[in-house]
């Protein structure tokens, strides 16, 4: 008898450690990823930096009035420029650009400014 309550008691504790580990990675999982929105003029931005592969991936995007409108757009790491250049708004209206970073995403802010060729700039930050 006492050899089952042993079992059943190394049983317990093993699913308890388990559990701890699953909730611990769902913990730092939701961590590595992060997300800030806003609107400015008629569109609305989305900017996300995500842990991967031993860097961040970070995700601008944009959803304008209409298709083929020309956006100047610029990710920045710390004042430091990750991409820049001319895009086009798809057959939705969207400009979707992802970019490749080192460190972790809460190492660094980060900021996207999308520029319409007749307009004012549009600016989000995330992080710092």
């Amino acid at each position: 008898m006492q050899k089952k309550k042993a079992v059943i008691g190394g049983v317990a504790a093993a699913a308890v450690v388990v559990g701890l580990g699953s909730w611990w990675a769902v913990d730092a999982a939701v961590e590595t990823q992060t997300t800030e929105r806003g609107t400015c003029g008629g569109a609305t931005w989305e900017l996300s930096a995500e842990a991967e592969d031993g860097g961040t991936e970070v995700g601008a995007e944009l959803q304008s009035v209409g298709p083929g409108e020309l956006w100047d757009v610029e990710v920045l790491r710390d004042n430091t420029s990750l991409l820049a250049g001319e895009r086009t708004t798809d057959e939705d209206g969207e400009i979707d650009v992802d970019v490749f970073a080192s460190g972790n995403p809460g190492d660094a802010t980060y900021e996207v400014t999308f520029t319409p060729a007749d307009g004012e700039p549009c600016t989000g930050s995330l992080g710092g």
